[in-house]
């Protein structure tokens, strides 16, 4: 009798799972991929589609004809609820589906329950981005809520749309602490350099608390005007994961151990930015991580299933970041190294394109 794998979501770690089994497959082991839409979207490229550099398409992976080569069921609907004990899954529509091992790879969100209902959006679910990121480039005072790395980058490539297309108007950023706070602070000085010299507004130091149609309120007192908002801010939980009442940090993420597998639930594993490594709480969300713990989550899940000793993942020490900040220039981290030209911007490119072609 075969046994039964659930992938839920399709991020990054998963794409490279379904790659090894359209390579390798998993004998006498029925898979299914539970993501509510045919495609995933790689947000390494989004700030070239909104520059204008990137279409739509190359932005994306379409899941149809990877999982039909993979072997794998492709059930379009959104996971909301786990029985952990019960070894079961449920869906937003009430089906159900039952499983002997389940991983989740289904990210994070960025916008806080506090404003959920105003003019407020994220980049999530990122099926939604491209429509969300057309409308609000096109406006004069887009604002983006967060300082890291992706609302650093998203502001510097809306102001590069407008200034390359001639559209009005000008980018505001405001974070609630400073920008890039992961970075030694002459990373952090560049950084606010190149955001005055390309004609982005920010303030730093000032949290959001309140969020209307046309305006927001910060700590300080402030009343910044915008033209729409995307919420960039700190990264929270998926709530399925509280919701069944399994081990979490205090921001909702799962936590694994190094072979990627849940605490008290050795047939549950995880990867990427929906959980957190119990031996390192405090890494990053970010992708450069996710991409490394493909591999690894392969190998156990199959090890899993043929009752093999399972592998562990050992996050990098430095990781390496680009962000691109418009025009094709490309602003690289790594450890205390950083620069900003050209030819960062083409590494990026480069590494981006080889990733999505190893999907497609």
């Amino acid at each position: 009798m075969s046994k039964r794998l659930l992938l839920v979501g399709a991020g990054h770690a998963h794409l490279e799972v379904l790659k090894q089994m359209t390579e390798h497959g998993l004998p006498d082991v029925d898979v299914c991929l539970i993501t509510p839409s045919p495609y995933q979207y790689y947000s390494g490229m989004f700030s070239g589609f909104t520059e204008g550099i990137y279409t739509e398409e190359d932005t994306r992976v379409d899941l149809r004809p990877l999982t039909k080569r993979a072997r794998v069921q492709l059930i379009q609907k959104t996971a909301v609820t786990i029985r952990p004990e019960q070894k079961k899954i449920i869906c937003h529509d009430g089906s159900v589906y039952p499983f002997d091992a389940a991983s989740f790879d289904i990210g994070s969100r960025s916008l806080p329950e506090s404003v959920e209902h105003t003019a407020a959006q994220s980049i999530k679910p990122n099926y939604l981005f491209t429509e969300r990121m057309k409308d609000l480039r096109e406006t004069p005072q887009p604002l983006i809520v967060g300082g890291g790395a992706a609302g650093t980058e998203l502001a510097l490539s809306i102001q590069a749309y407008k200034n390359m297309h001639q559209r009005p108007g000008q980018v505001r950023l405001v974070t609630s602490g400073p920008l890039l706070p992961d970075t030694p602070k002459w990373v952090r000085a560049r950084m606010k350099h190149i955001l005055k010299k390309k004609g982005v507004r920010v303030w730093e130091d000032e949290e959001v608390k309140a969020v209307t149609d046309s305006s927001i309120e910060t700590s300080r007192g402030n009343k910044i005007r915008h033209t729409g908002v995307l919420w960039l801010g700190g990264a929270v939980g998926d709530a399925i994961f509280t919701r069944a009442g399994l081990d979490v940090d205090d921001r909702g993420f799962a936590f694994v151990s190094r072979t990627l597998q849940f605490k008290n639930y050795d047939y549950l594993f995880g990867a990427g930015d929906c959980v957190t490594l119990e031996t390192d709480p405090d890494l990053p969300k970010s992708g450069v991580y996710a991409v490394r713990q493909g591999p690894v989550l392969w190998e156990n899940v199959k090890n899993f299933f043929h009752h093999q000793p399972l592998e562990t993942f050992v996050p990098q020490k430095n990781a390496l970041y680009i962000l691109s900040t418009g025009d094709r220039k490309g602003f690289l981290i790594y450890g205390p190294v950083h620069t900003h030209n050209h030819k960062a911007w083409q590494l990026k490119h480069k590494i981006d394109r080889e990733f999505m072609a190893k999907y497609k």
